[in-house]
């Protein structure tokens, strides 16, 4: 066997047990997990006068990887201006925050971000073990302001940063799955005026796979499309919506590579996307 097929089933391997959620519970758990806008310096305490009046995302579902489309609207409630960082977490983000014993993000991909349809160039910290992407925006009194990120993930149960050289490695079938964080919303003031999540099927996934999973159940179902809405919501952990399914039988055409997939995200399906939110706006 030759060193680059002795690589090739390593890296096979390491995916392959990676995937499901029947992994041992001593080890560390991964998803893909797609996040609101975080202050990433609230640490309890009282709510900032920042106020998320909107909330959209568009998700874009392939076998092994999901592109988003987030969209928010922040209002100042409060009377004087305020510099606000908005920031997404990436790897080393836990699904239960500062709690222990929560599955961890994988990470954001190929970000970009734009302040009032101005495209900026985002920040990335790290601060401990989390990674962020990171932008500023200032708020006069009562002003209402629209952030936007474009970016993906990828959906196996694995900590694809820790495997040199998956870029141009297939990644093989197996279970997928990703959440988003709705939760962590809470702390912005108030409720979050509305939240609606648009997650379109493609690759020939169907809701209605023996595999497929969707929770919460209480989206609607058009065609391909499944939409979550939430009104005047309380964000806890029981809103935030989770998705799992198996790429096994998908594969019609080329196998997938990181990179691959990121060409493909960045030269097609973002600008898809945006699209798709222009001809729902009217929604």
């Amino acid at each position: 066997m030759t060193r680059m097929t002795r690589w090739r089933w390593t890296v096979v391997l390491v995916l392959l047990l990676a995937e499901g959620q029947s992994a041992p519970a001593q080890g560390t758990q991964y998803i893909a997990m797609i996040p609101v806008f975080h202050d990433r310096q609230w640490r309890g305490g009282l709510e900032g006068p920042l106020h998320l009046h909107r909330q959209r995302f568009v998700m874009a579902v392939f076998r092994n990887a999901v592109a988003v489309y987030s969209e928010a609207e922040y209002v100042n409630n409060g009377t004087l201006p305020i510099e606000q960082e908005l920031a997404l977490p990436s790897t080393g983000h836990d699904e239960n925050g500062d709690l222990p014993g929560g599955r961890i993000s994988n990470g954001l991909l190929d970000v970009q971000m734009w302040i009032q349809d101005r495209r900026v160039e985002p920040q990335f910290v790290n601060d401990g073990i989390q990674d962020w992407v990171a932008i500023r925006a200032r708020f006069e009194p009562g002003e209402e302001r629209k952030v936007n990120a474009l970016f993906w993930v990828q959906t196996s149960y694995a900590n694809v940063d820790s495997i040199p050289g998956l870029d141009s490695v297939a990644i093989p079938d197996g279970d997928r799955g990703f959440l988003v964080d709705v939760w962590h919303a809470a702390p912005w003031n108030g409720s979050v005026g509305s939240l609606r999540a648009d997650a379109i099927l493609e690759d020939g996934l169907r809701d209605h796979d023996p595999s497929f999973r969707a929770e919460p159940d209480t989206y609607e179902t058009q065609d391909s499309v499944l939409v979550w809405r939430f009104y005047d919501l309380e964000p806890s952990q029981g809103d935030n919506i989770e998705v799992k399914y198996s790429s096994v039988g998908r594969s019609e055409g080329s196998p997938n590579t990181m990179a691959s997939l990121s060409a493909m995200m960045i030269e097609t399906v973002y600008g898809t996307l945006r699209e798709y939110l222009f001809e729902q706006s009217g929604e």
